[in-house]
């Protein structure tokens, strides 16, 4: 029997048991009492630990539609793959979990953990609380994509660098199958029989890859010395775990109508990009040419790489805000607007809609390490993405029956970080005293507050004067003078940005440090991004230490989602402020003497009346609510915690 069989030779593979051997190992399909007593006693007789695996119909979990379609098993030799609708589905879970104590592996183990929780096979935090996540380990050694540069984080990449760069590629005979029969990807997860040879061979070649490549992943992090980082972020997966599993009420009825109000909004900005000659707005060659014709040039002087003229959201802005540029400015909102209906449309409400469970609820997928410096990323639907200040969209998502919704952010972290890391004088003696580090910042530099926040901002995210005066309005050259001013004023951060920076522009050293003790790769053409990436993976490490602490403190049942740097929850009407007060003092903390303070907010029933004047409050932290809420661990440092053993 081939791997390639044809979909409709039924007979060829429907049988009890299916047992293939390659380079990699053995691979079983169980489907009979002796196939799983074999199982069994291959189960009792091992040390290693266990690695784990599923195959289903797609990735949208909480779809009406969504099916498993096995659970594999297995060792760095051998795997044993069984069918979701057979009864040893559930034995070899019931064994697994009830009768053994071993140290299970997985890659990406949130996903399947969800999809066995959600079908009623295991309780997922009890099955996390017993898995090494590959993919957490692989991203500490390497936080880098493929595209920047790094291994990668799938599987398949991770095992042919690690394991055997000559392992057979299960994934490319999937492909073709799918190929030969019409069938997208898509289609083809949701169409092949469970116990075809070609995906039983996929599903046991993956736990077999993920127990080799565990040891050699533990054995870099260990390197690297970041060991104490994995029980950390296994920690955090966790959390977020729970948070999706819970997930979050929509408003259908709003959402539907918002989806039609916006689709008119865009039929009616077309209409007005027609009238100027504009037939496809996506299209960045009409666009220019028009709002040339209409007197806009002097907005149009920039370039791409292939030298076509740029026309993107900050120019588009800058036209748009222009009232002196009459149709040009109309023509700008117009194409906004149009793209803005439309994208908000497909990829919020519609998307949201979509995704629902039977229950009308969203489950956003949360990814806890994500990017290069660990940042978190929310999607299907992205909704750490959202406008920033938009409330039509929020409106959509509810808080708990009885409950109303609450924020609580930090109040400028990236820039009580940025000082805490470079022990600026300037910064600290600002954010001890508790005075307006913006208006210091324009004092310093003579220009307008709002000015002066883009270039605070702008600093810790690298931006040179080129990108500030184009964020800012200014020209190149005094936007060069206003970062010599910055530059000057707060020498602290210059001489730590220096620090960082050097070593990589002298070759000297390819990364840079973190305050938690990450190891990030800094590319040697651009030095200036160890600042950013230091700034900004401590930042995340903040958050996330908030999110272990929320937890401790008997909160995380209230918590929804975390949105860069903030955390949404719904809170019980009757007592709402008094929690609102508690998760608040709960989530502060003390970073090399800086006291990270937060921003709690309570608005109504909608995530949307959080960003709407008149219906929400602002609830003030006081220092009687920490002494009320507070505990030594406000005292400590960010990480403090630094023990784990693999």
């Amino acid at each position: 029997m081939t791997n390639d069989a044809p979909i409709t030779l039924l007979d060829d593979w429907l049988h009890d048991t299916y047992t293939a051997e390659n380079s990699i190992g053995e691979v079983i399909l169980v489907r009979s009492d002796d196939a799983f007593a074999d199982f069994r006693d291959w189960l009792f007789e091992r040390k290693r630990p266990l690695a784990y695996d599923i195959e289903a119909t797609g990735l949208d979990i909480f779809s009406p539609t969504y099916e498993i379609k096995s659970i594999q098993w297995g060792d760095r030799d051998k795997a044993w793959v069984f069918l979701w609708t057979e009864p040893w589905f559930q034995k070899s879970i019931d064994i697994v979990m009830k009768e053994t104590d071993y140290r299970l592996l997985a890659h990406n183990a949130a996903y399947d953990t969800l999809a066995l929780d959600r079908h009623n096979h295991v309780d997922a935090l009890e099955m996390l609380d017993r898995t090494f996540d590959t993919k957490i380990l692989a991203h500490l050694a390497d936080p880098r994509s493929r595209s920047e540069g790094g291994v990668g984080h799938g599987l398949k990449v991770l095992s042919t660098f690690h394991v055997d760069p000559s392992a057979p590629d299960s994934d490319s005979a999937l492909k073709d199958l799918f190929k030969k029969q019409g069938w997208s990807i898509q289609e083809g997860w949701k169409n092949i029989p469970a116990a075809h040879p070609t995906l039983v061979h996929y599903a046991g070649t993956d736990v077999i890859l993920t127990a080799r490549l565990f040891p050699k992943l533990r054995d870099e992090v260990k390197r690297k010395t970041m060991d104490h980082l994995v029980k950390y972020e296994h920690t955090l997966s966790r959390l977020v775990v729970d948070m999706q599993r819970r997930g979050i009420r929509i408003d259908v009825d709003y959402a539907e109508r918002l989806a039609e109000e916006m689709t008119q909004e865009e039929k009616h900005h077309l209409g007005v990009i027609k009238s100027f000659g504009v037939e496809n707005h996506n299209a960045t060659k009409q666009v220019a040419e028009a709002l040339i014709n209409l007197g806009a040039n002097s907005h149009l002087i920039e370039t791409t790489a292939s030298g076509a003229i740029k026309v993107d959201k900050t120019i588009l802005n800058s036209i748009a805000d222009n009232p002196n540029l009459g149709n040009a400015a109309m023509l700008a909102k117009s194409v906004m607007a149009a793209k803005n209906n439309a994208k908000w449309r497909d990829a919020y409400v519609i998307a949201s809609i979509e995704s629902m469970d039977a229950n009308g609820r969203v489950h956003p997928s949360i990814n806890s390490l994500q990017a290069r410096t660990g940042r978190m990323s929310i999607s299907n639907p992205p909704l750490q993405q959202l406008p920033s200040g938009e409330d039509a969209i929020r409106r959509m998502f509810l808080a708990e029956e009885g409950c109303i919704m609450s924020s609580i952010d930090f109040s400028g972290v990236e820039l009580r970080v940025l000082a805490a890391l470079s022990q600026d004088p300037v910064m600290l003696e600002v954010f001890n005293k508790n005075d307006d580090l913006h208006q210091t910042t324009a004092d310093s530099t003579g220009v307008t507050r709002k000015i002066a926040k883009t270039v605070n901002f702008g600093k810790v995210y690298g931006a040179g004067p080129k990108t500030l005066a184009r964020q800012s309005g200014l020209s190149v050259e005094e936007a060069q003078k206003v970062c010599d001013l910055f530059d000057s004023t707060y020498q602290g951060v210059t001489k730590y940005s220096h620090q960082l920076a050097s070593p990589v522009k002298k070759g000297q050293r390819n990364y840079v440090i973190t305050h938690t003790g990450r190891k990030l790769p800094v590319d040697q053409e651009r030095p200036y991004a160890a600042l950013n990436y230091c700034i900004q993976s401590t930042a995340r490490d903040v958050l996330g230490r908030a999110m272990i602490k929320v937890h401790e403190a008997g909160l995380w049942e209230y918590a929804l989602l975390p949105i860069h740097d903030e955390i949404l929850f719904s809170f019980p009407k009757d007592n709402a402020e008094e929690l609102c007060r508690e998760a608040g003092v709960t989530m502060e903390m003390i970073l090399k003497d800086v006291h990270i303070t937060s921003e709690p907010d309570l608005g109504g029933e909608s995530w949307g009346t959080l960003y709407t004047e008149g219906e929400h409050e602002v609830v003030a932290i006081t220092d009687d609510d920490r002494r009320k809420y507070g505990d030594e661990k406000l005292k400590s440092h960010l990480f403090d915690d630094k023990t784990h053993e693999f």
